[in-house]
């Protein structure tokens, strides 16, 4: 009987293996996964000098695990074990309402050294980036506002059996050490208060708020420049939901049971009156041999929304075709009132608050997060009223471009 069951499991095994084997290599190879939001490995390129160092072996392993039949569903149920017995996986955490939130971060330390995967900060590094606002907010002439997104593990920390001390102690630093005159907005007290209530205030499998986040931001900004007599109540947008939206935590957690967020697009039903168009600079030689630097349109479409996106994995990305290193959304139809313009220096937390900015000002954008930090130039150059600082507490911990600008 023993030798039976013997046999029966040899056969069992060798043809799932078989099974396998000849799925793998049946099998076309996929380029792309959209769950993860990452190319896949393809074949590496056999060469002599390759199966000699060694990295022909290791490319391959790395071939075979990203090219796996059934490699979602086994993602998944290994993701999903994970989650069971840590908590967590890759670096995100699993909270309650399926939140997801990232906990682990790549602490900028130098800039020859960036540390992976800590929930930690160097704190001297945070402070040298603040400073270096506190500088630009003290020479500048025109008002100032600096809004620092912060994180969801911030934000949603009830949701989460983790300690909240780390990112208290980041919160506390921001606040004492950023000057009045930078115009600071301290957004993390409201966006916990309303989380606490049951509000979408930031995405579950996202790290960016909601767009009513977004619209909480720009209420406070109002406020913050005497303006509350021209904030937009909520009443008046009508909003579009856009279903299935999974953001980068989901793609790094890889848990299919959680659940979805919804995109949220709020509009005045004026979206086609205004403009947007993406600049690049490029670099040439006058006759004397001077290098000149002049900006050319790539590329231009109507109101701040690419609806291209909204069928596509990165629906985010909608808002402003994604990112984009200078932008301009300018009102294209005549209005009695002439317009201020303000100069929007940011991470990707801005976007979604275009929509409401841009009822008020003719909006100059620039992406700090791709090195532009030379806001004062850009603010003359384009004769802006107003600048807005929106850099998020992830990027002021991972990079150090608030130190730089100027």
């Amino acid at each position: 009987m023993n030798k039976i069951i013997n046999i029966i499991t040899t056969v069992i095994f060798v043809s799932l293996i078989a099974v396998i084997s000849v799925s793998f290599w049946i099998a076309r190879d996929v380029s792309f996964s959209d769950e993860e939001s990452r190319s896949l490995t393809s074949f590496p390129k056999l060469s002599a000098e390759h199966l000699v160092s060694g990295d022909f072996s290791a490319d391959m392993q790395e071939y075979y695990m990203d090219q796996f039949p059934q490699r979602g569903l086994f993602t998944g149920i290994n993701s999903a074990a994970k989650m069971l017995v840590f908590g967590e996986n890759n670096g995100i955490l699993l909270g309650e309402r399926g939140q997801l939130a990232v906990r682990l971060f790549q602490m900028y330390q130098s800039r020859r050294e960036r540390t992976p995967d800590m929930d930690y900060y160097y704190e001297d590094n945070v402070r040298i980036s603040l400073e270096g606002l506190n500088a630009f907010a003290q020479a500048q002439s025109r008002p100032l506002a600096t809004i620092l997104p912060p994180r969801t593990v911030d934000v949603a920390a009830s949701a989460f059996s983790y300690p909240t001390e780390i990112s208290d102690a980041l919160w506390s630093l921001i606040g004492q050490t950023l000057t009045p005159e930078t115009g600071y907005i301290d957004m993390l007290p409201v966006f916990r208060e309303k989380y606490e209530n049951g509000d979408y205030v930031y995405m579950r499998t996202d790290h960016h708020w909601t767009t009513y986040g977004a619209y909480l931001a720009y209420v406070k900004l109002m406020q913050t420049w005497d303006m509350e007599d021209k904030i937009l109540p909520i009443d008046a947008f009508s909003v579009e939901s856009i279903p299935n939206f999974f953001g980068t935590s989901y793609s790094k957690a890889r848990l299919k049971q959680v659940t979805p967020d919804t995109l949220e697009l709020w509009t005045l039903g004026n979206d086609t009156e205004f403009t947007t168009t993406c600049y690049a600079s490029k670099q040439s030689k006058d006759e004397q041999g001077n290098t000149v630097i002049t900006k050319e349109p790539y590329l231009s479409f109507p109101s701040w929304l690419n609806r291209e996106y909204l069928d596509q994995r990165n629906k985010y990305a909608a808002f402003l075709d994604s990112t984009h290193n200078e932008q301009t959304v300018f009102k294209s139809t005549p209005s009695e009132a002439q317009r201020e313009r303000l100069l929007i220096a940011k991470d990707s937390f801005a976007n979604t608050m275009v929509p409401f900015l841009a009822q008020h000002f003719d909006l100059v954008i620039i992406n700090l997060a791709g090195g532009i930090t030379s806001l004062t130039s850009y603010a003359e150059e384009y004769d802006c009223d107003r600048i807005l600082i929106v850099y998020n507490y992830a990027n002021l911990i991972e990079n150090n471009h608030l130190a730089s600008v100027k």
